[in-house]
């Protein structure tokens, strides 16, 4: 087997299971609920977009092109305009908790604010919004232990650094584990550093909502219901829409 195959098995496999869990699909719900006002005819840019887990859904939901780019031409040290022009909206899931702190989190939103058209919008899903990290991760691992988890994920702490802490994201799933490493900051640390990088228009930070049709036994991605009913009381991710 080749080496991008044993890398393919070792990380893509279980990943695209967990991407297959209830809270995964409760995910894309509030991204489409989000979405749905602005999106029509929109030209988007995808930033981290992985194996396209979102790219063809925000096609479906009425966009007119998505550009795609990998984590790798997002992560730069300098803002620059990426191919494409400017758009009307910048997606990007499970981007932002890359950043390790507000300086670099500033030039993330640089990134993204140098490619949006005026009144276009960043969408982001991320860690659920907290200004105190630490107690979030604490809690979520309290109600939602594995080996279920949050949609067979869990986050363990790592350390403190300046802004927020230093995590381990574990995936728990029957085809294999998955592990990599991130940041989860402060909440206003992500608004001070948009505001900075040129994003000043409406800020918006919405937490997990669980459509009433997935509160139910045997529901698509195997959560229960037990597992169901704490998302609605400890939410597990946020969706974050900020207007140029």
């Amino acid at each position: 087997m080749a080496a991008a195959e044993q890398l393919y098995d070792k990380l893509q496999r279980p990943y695209d299971y967990i991407r297959k869990s209830t809270i995964a699909a409760i995910e894309r719900e509030n991204v489409r609920e989000a979405v749905a006002s602005f999106i029509a005819k929109a030209r988007i840019l995808e930033l981290a977009c992985g194996s396209g887990f979102y790219t063809y859904k925000l096609l479906e939901w009425g966009a007119s092109s998505v550009l795609g780019v990998d984590i790798s031409s997002v992560m730069i040290d300098e803002a620059r305009h990426l191919e494409g022009g400017l758009f009307d909206i910048v997606f990007g899931a499970w981007l932002l908790n890359y950043a390790p702190d507000r300086t670099e989190l500033i030039k993330m939103f640089r990134t993204i604010a140098m490619n949006l058209k005026g009144g276009g919008r960043f969408v982001g899903v991320t860690i659920v919004p907290s200004s105190n990290p630490l107690e979030s991760l604490i809690a979520e691992a309290k109600i939602r232990p594995m080996p279920m988890g949050s949609g067979y994920i869990i986050h363990q702490y790592i350390k403190d650094v300046e802004d927020g802490i230093y995590i381990n994201v574990h995936g728990d799933t029957p085809i294999g584990d998955l592990d990599f490493k991130c940041y989860h900051l402060k909440q206003e640390i992500h608004e001070e550093a948009a505001r900075e990088a040129g994003l000043k228009g409406k800020f918006e930070w919405g937490v997990t909502k669980v459509p009433d049709g997935y509160l139910k036994e045997g529901v698509l991605g195997g959560a229960s219901l037990a597992e169901l009913e704490t998302y609605r009381t400890l939410p597990h991710f946020g969706v974050l829409v900020i207007v140029k």
